[in-house]
């Protein structure tokens, strides 16, 4: 597994090849990754979410998300994986963006997912995702 630091503080991660094959896995795979103190809250709120409904959105991507008082401000990941995540019974995910924030941060939560689903409608962004072997072609991918 290849873990590029976007961010100096670790806001941001990007994976370039999970190694988990199912998404309990993977969302534990990630958590590990942002290195949160609170690993088990937050991933209980990642899997309650999932619970509500799939994050599954199509095009093979994934968009895992929980407000959790596991952190104190948005932190992101954006995970690859070449042959897919079996997600759900829906199908499988290559591109994961898990997104945590604090749990009072409503809106600052909603503009971000609505940023990321913006940037997965796009065919060029989703193949720049996967062809995005660095930090900075990654960061390029994420910027409007």
């Amino acid at each position: 597994m290849k873990i590029f630091i976007i961010s100096s503080v670790k806001d941001e991660i990007f994976i370039s090849s999970l190694e988990a094959k199912d998404r309990d896995g993977a969302i534990l795979e990630i958590l590990k990754a942002i290195g949160l103190e609170d690993i088990d809250g937050a991933f209980k709120a990642v899997k309650d979410r999932e619970e509500v409904s799939s994050t599954l959105v199509g095009r093979n991507t994934a968009i895992p998300h929980a407000r959790t008082s596991s952190v104190d401000k948005l932190v992101y990941a954006v995970a690859k994986s070449g042959s897919g995540i079996e997600w759900d019974k829906n199908g499988k995910a290559n591109i994961i963006v898990l997104t945590l924030s604090p749990v009072n941060a409503i809106g600052e939560h909603v503009v971000f997912l609505s940023h990321v689903a913006r940037i997965l409608e796009d065919d060029e962004k989703v193949k720049g995702i996967m062809e995005a072997e660095s930090t900075k072609e990654m960061e390029e991918v994420f910027s409007l």
